[in-house]
């Protein structure tokens, strides 16, 4: 089974506790069914005695100590594994490549890092009960034994019924979750589109009504998928309870025609079996939470396997360094090939031959689609190439070396994100980032405490702003910007390009910007423009 095995593998630390506390409380229930048994019968006879109060006093003490200590520390663990697996999969989405990422989508990602995991971390402990009343069972039904053989006979044939009843229901039960889980994901789907692109639907009622619609068919299909689901649950226990109620029926009807004298235990085993229908009717319970567990273990581990295998795959490129710092850095006979499910080649990008100097300035430009973006991507080492080089102070890069590389180049792509805190780094001098904040003309707007930004609640030329001020701490050899002026208003569009700009040319950093700005073409020493995913021109415009 995958979640015991998984358990056994993960978190073992407690496994031996646990199984003893389990045992302890399995002995106390049983005490207590036999203890109540002979206080009935003791009450029946005309009173009972101090000793058997303070056995089941104690009894109940044993119990509750033993059962708590169950459920505390299955919980905990849950976490636990839980933590592990989520840091785990943290770690190895953080080492896999960005082609990888993309093919998973964030949803997927998202979706088993939060709900899956968070989904596991409830159904464990309910295992837990659910083994610890298993136990309880064996227990009582050796009570049960010692009582009457036919009845325990009876009892336990029953049950055994009823269990293969359960398990037969949860193979119905799995294909459903399954519709149920690819319905709920279609909705979700649906619900990112609504709200993404909830500025285009403001824009268009037919789409509006068409998105609204198609959110609405994906909520109906869940709705029938959550009811086949919850209907056949809902037969399933209704079969399990009817069960039980028989199997105290033969108790008191059944079994004292076939054993003389059953008459004197009829109290006591009727009061076991009692106990043990509710321990049934818990397990039968949790029994469909297994297979739920195990269909939630099945994504993840899926989605570990998937991005451990990215994640070796580009451990590769971890192995080595660059001599020294870039002062220039190159393409090569550079080609790219986006492709179908088929592997044919739906567009490709290159040969690319450019060349980005230190204390210049190159500019990118051309049309949507025209390859500017994939150029970026080749040039910073997200993505590998097909075909060939990339070159740092004119050597073609190693496998080894690309990793080393990436953490020279400081970007800010047209897709950005800016987190509020400032990561990885250490110079959060007070005085120096006021300054900067004040160059950006972000001084009024947000302050930085604590190595985080007060607030990124702005506008995207703004929050570029912030984006230049991280690049600024970062201080690296290269600076990439898609297009970071597009979003800015007039006045600092004109800062950026003839104050900003030259101030990083002039100190020897490796400039190369994507845009549009005709009017400031003047300020570049180099222009590529591309053109259905070639360099159609270039320009040594200085």
């Amino acid at each position: 089974m995958r979640i015991f095995h998984t358990v056994v593998r993960e978190i073992p630390e407690n496994l031996k506790s646990l199984v003893l506390m389990n045992i302890l409380s399995a002995i106390a229930s049983m005490s207590l069914v036999a203890l109540v048994s002979t206080a009935a019968q003791s009450a029946a006879n005309g009173g009972i005695t101090a000793r058997l109060l303070i056995m089941f006093v104690i009894t109940i003490i044993l119990f509750q100590i033993s059962h708590s200590y169950t459920l505390v520390t299955a919980s905990q663990d849950a976490e636990r594994l839980i933590h592990k697996l989520r840091i785990r999969l943290f770690d190895l989405v953080r080492r896999t490549d960005l082609v990888t990422v993309e093919k998973i989508g964030q949803t997927n990602l998202q979706g088993v890092l939060t709900q899956d995991t968070q989904a596991l971390a409830q159904i464990l402990p309910m295992l837990v009960i659910g083994f610890q009343q298993s136990v309880m069972l064996l227990f009582l039904a050796g009570y049960l034994a010692w009582l009457s053989p036919l009845a325990c006979a009876l009892a336990f044939g029953l049950s055994a019924l009823l269990v293969a009843v359960s398990f037969s229901g949860v193979k119905v039960l799995r294909s459903f979750m399954h519709s149920a889980t690819a319905a709920e994901g279609q909705v979700f789907d649906r619900l990112t589109e609504l709200l993404h692109g909830f500025k285009e639907i403001r824009m268009s009622r037919p789409r509006a009504d068409g998105v609204t619609a198609a959110l609405a068919e994906a909520s109906h299909a869940a709705r029938t998928a959550n009811t086949s689901l919850k209907t056949q649950w809902g037969r399933n226990y209704a079969i399990t309870e009817a069960m039980l109620y028989l199997l105290i029926g033969l108790m008191v009807f059944v079994v004292p025609l076939f054993v003389p004298g059953f008459h004197s235990v009829v109290l006591s085993a009727t009061i076991t079996t009692l106990f043990i229908s509710g321990l049934v009717c818990t397990i039968s319970f949790i029994t469909p939470l297994v297979t739920q567990a195990e269909l939630t273990l099945e994504k993840i581990e899926t989605m570990e396997g998937r991005l451990l295998a990215a994640a070796e795959a580009a451990a590769c490129e971890t192995t080595g360094t660059l001599e020294k710092a870039p002062l220039s850095i190159s393409l090569s006979a550079a080609e790219l090939s986006y492709r179908g499910e088929d592997g044919r080649a739906l567009f490709t990008v290159g040969p690319l031959n450019a060349e980005f100097h230190a204390g210049q300035i190159t500019f990118i430009t051309g049309g949507n689609g025209s390859g500017k973006s994939t150029m970026l991507r080749l040039l910073t080492a997200l993505i590998p190439l097909d075909n060939g080089h990339l070159l740092s102070n004119g050597v073609a890069l190693e496998t080894g070396q690309m990793q080393d590389y990436r953490n020279r180049i400081s970007a800010i792509f047209s897709d950005f994100h800016l987190s509020r805190r400032i990561y990885c780094i250490n110079d959060h001098d007070p005085a120096k980032i006021h300054t900067l904040l004040e160059r950006l003309e972000m001084h009024d707007k947000v302050t930085v405490a604590d190595g985080a930004f007060s607030t990124i609640d702005l506008s995207t030329g703004q929050r570029k702003r912030l984006a230049l001020i991280v690049t600024e701490l970062e201080n690296k050899p290269v600076l990439v910007l898609d297009e970071w002026a597009a979003d800015q208003d007039p006045h600092f569009r004109r800062i950026f390009y003839e104050v900003l700009l030259p101030e990083l040319k002039a100190r020897g950093k490796i400039i190369i910007c994507v845009t549009h700005d005709e009017r400031w073409f003047h300020l570049a020493d180099r222009m590529y423009k591309m053109n259905e995913g070639r360099i159609e021109v270039v320009l040594p415009l200085q």
